[in-house]
Order: structure tokens, then C-alpha cells, then sequence
């Protein structure tokens, strides 16, 4: 069992470096001066109960330094119960750009795809971009995306499929700031394996897609043909960022990119309960056995294998560090053991520092012991939580 984790950890070490050498393959976009390009973006904000942040959303979006003739603004109120509506009606004569309010029709299940399906099919612009009702964004946001696909166009490789950074705002408490150093290497891996054509995440509050091909692969619906790997439509209510950018993948693979940039991050919060996290990351996580494809099971496999080889490690150098003869270790093997262990640290180490260094969050690379000491447990718990279907999201039980 000890040489099956050394083993299991060192393929784990190699991937950390591939996806080190992924994240800096690419360099950092830096937009130039506002040119005077015709790329034009049509806003989706799908929300919910989100009466306490939209107002503060739509001001930062009359501050973006893209003319305001450029971009059009789509608020898509799926069902909400509090004063969200009534916030946007009061503020749509106010804002200096085009804004809208759409009543998303009462839906049992997908409710945020329903949502974006109906943004889609009211938008006017040819590109849309996406974020949340809970997110802040900087002035140069669009502006910066604006350049990015003005930039791709001027190659052989328009860009169809664009995907940005996230941050949580890690400035509130020390849970908070426990999530954004955890949610900063999902950005990272994510960022990283896209820059290699190898795309497996994204994030939904920030990422931009040509208006014609959703419609022309059917959004979000599913295909007859038994070859449909990626799309599991609406058969369940999360998936709506990740299952849309495989169906961009399969069919325009070299299309495809982040954007990476500091100049384009979204920032949205953390948590503030370990209900609400508890509830979102099970979300997170049932998306994971619903893709089809091999690949991804096998990536679900290997990342839930690491961290039951991680758990057994710590396990064995506990029961050393405690002479406990119950794992008798030889001298030759210990060696081995503890040099994975430090080369393990020293890699994660390195690969999160410099996704919060660009997410401009290097102090959260302080919550890294706590995280070496539990995240297996953590990891491992959610994995098997989300077997189990349903969760609770924006108070409504969810399947």
C-alpha cells in the first residue's frame, strides 16, 4: 500500500507540473488603447434573490470604460422573491446603457440554463457574456474582452469561447479567506488546462461565447445522435458554464481560450455559512459524474484517489511521528515517503502562489497548512455527498 502511494502521489506531482507549465504558457493579455472595434456583448445576469447586490452590479457596469452603445444589459429574474425586480425596473431609466428586466417562467428544474436560454434568444449583440447578480466588476471588464476577441480576429483563430478569471473576496474573515485559496486553484486549473487544449472547467460569472453558434449547437438542449458525450441539457440544474464550454470544445476545439488578465477578473463572496457552502459546493461537485466522456471520469477518479492516498500519508508519517509500530515503515521507505510528502507541499506551494499572485490574493496562500492538513478529508466527503442528487440553492431544493 506505501509504494501505491508514493506512486499515485508522483503522478499527482507531474500533473501539478504540467498544469505549472500550463498556467505560464501563456502569457498575460495586456488590452491596448480602446480601439474602435464593432465587437458588441450582450450582458446575461440570470438572478435570484440577489436584491442586496444588483444595484451595486449595474453601477459597475455604468462605469465600463467600453462605449455604452457597445453593450446592452439583460437581467434575467428567475422567480424572485424579494425586491430584486423592483431594484432593476427603478434603476432602468437611470443607467446610461441599455438595460433590460425578463421574467424567467416558473421551471421545476435548470433553472439558471432556462434562464441564460431566454437571455440568449432576447439579445441583440453577437457575442454574450455572462456573470452573476452577486458579482463586482472593474471598469476595463469589457473593454478588455472587447481587445482580447478584436485581437483573435486578426488570426486564424477567432476566439468563440472565451473564459475569465474569478476571485472570492477573501478580506471578510478566515473561512472566507479558506475558500478563495481553494477556489483560486479551481481558476488555476481551469486557466492552465485550457491554455494546454485540454478544457475541463470554467466559471459562469465571467465568460463570453458567440451568440450565433449557442444557437446553432442548440444551446443547452440535447441531440438525438447516441454520440452526444457532453451535454446532459437540463437533466440537472447545474453545469451551465462546464457542459456549455465541452459542447464549444467538441466543436471548435483550436476556438477556444482564457483570458488571462487582471484587467477582466470578476470578484463575487465567499460563503458567509457553512450551510451555504456546504449546499454549494455539493453543487460544484455533482457535476462531476455527469459527463460522459472517459477523460473526465478518469480525472474524477485520479483526483479522488489523490486524496485518499493523501489521507493514508499523512496517516503513516502521524503513526511514525508517534512511534506507532501499528505501520511498520523500513528506514529505506520512510525516506521515500517524507521526500514525497515535502516535494508534494513544495509543488502545491508553488502552483497556488502563483494563481493568487495573479488574482492578487497572495495572502490567502496562508490558509495552505490548513488546507495540507485537511482538504483530504474535505475532498473526499464531498466526493460521496454528491452521489446523493438534490441540494438546496437560493432557497429552493434543487435537483
Amino acid at each position: 500500500m506505501l509504494y501505491l502511494t508514493i506512486i499515485i502521489l508522483w503522478l499527482y506531482v507531474l500533473t501539478l507540473f504540467t498544469l505549472i507549465y500550463g498556467w505560464h504558457n501563456k502569457p498575460t493579455f495586456i488590452p491596448k488603447q480602446a480601439s474602435k472595434n464593432k465587437i458588441r456583448f450582450s450582458i446575461l445576469i440570470p438572478v435570484r434573490n440577489e436584491a442586496q447586490n444588483i444595484a451595486t452590479l449595474l453601477n459597475d457596469l455604468s462605469l465600463q470604460n467600453l462605449d455604452k452603445s457597445n453593450f446592452e444589459v439583460l437581467v434575467l429574474d428567475d422567480n424572485s422573491d424579494d425586491e430584486t425586480a423592483q431594484i432593476v425596473k427603478d434603476l432602468i431609466a437611470k443607467m446610461p446603457y441599455s438595460l433590460q428586466l425578463i421574467s424567467v417562467p416558473a421551471a421545476d428544474s435548470a433553472h439558471k440554463k432556462r434562464a441564460i436560454t431566454l437571455g440568449v434568444s432576447r439579445a441583440k449583440f453577437e457575442y454574450i457574456i455572462t456573470t452573476d447578480g452577486d458579482c463586482r466588476v472593474k471598469k476595463s471588464w469589457l473593454s478588455t474582452f472587447s481587445n482580447f476577441i478584436f485581437h483573435k480576429e486578426k488570426t486564424d483563430k477567432k476566439a468563440l469561447f472565451v473564459a475569465g478569471a474569478v476571485r472570492l473576496n477573501h478580506k471578510r474573515d478566515f473561512f472566507a479567506a479558506l475558500q478563495a485559496a481553494e477556489f483560486a486553484t479551481l481558476i488555476g486549473c481551469g486557466g492552465a488546462a485550457l491554455n494546454l487544449g485540454f478544457p475541463f472547467t470554467c466559471n459562469g460569472a465571467n465568460m463570453a461565447y458567440s451568440k450565433k453558434l449557442f444557437e446553432k449547437m442548440g444551446g443547452y438542449e440535447n441531440k438525438s445522435d447516441r454520440n452526444n458525450e457532453i451535454n446532459n441539457g437540463y437533466q440537472i440544474s447545474s453545469g451551465d458554464d462546464e457542459f456549455l464550454l465541452h459542447k464549444f470544445y467538441k466543436n471548435y476545439p483550436k476556438n477556444i481560450f482564457f483570458l488571462k488578465s487582471d484587467k477582466a477578473i470578476v470578484e463575487t463572496e465567499a460563503a458567509q455559512s457553512w450551510k451555504q457552502f456546504y449546499n454549494q459546493r455539493k453543487r460544484w461537485a455533482s457535476k462531476w459524474n455527469q459527463h460522459k466522456k472517459i477523460s473526465h471520469a478518469a480525472i474524477s477518479i485520479f483526483v479522488f484517489l489523490i486524496q485518499v492516498f493523501t489521507l493514508l500519508m499523512f496517516i503513516f508519517i502521524s503513526s511514525d511521528a508517534l512511534n506507532d509500530n501499528s505501520f511498520l515503515i523500513n528506514s529505506e521507505l520512510k525516506k521515500y515517503l517524507y521526500l514525497t510528502f515535502f516535494i508534494k507541499m513544495s509543488i502545491e506551494f508553488l502552483f497556488l502562489s502563483s494563481i493568487l499572485f495573479f488574482l492578487k490574493q497572495l495572502k490567502a496562500i496562508l490558509t495552505l497548512p490548513f488546507w495540507w492538513f485537511f482538504y483530504s478529508f474535505y475532498a473526499i466527503f464531498f466526493g460521496l455527498v454528491a452521489q446523493k442528487k438534490g441540494y438546496q440553492w437560493k432557497g429552493r431544493k434543487t435537483k
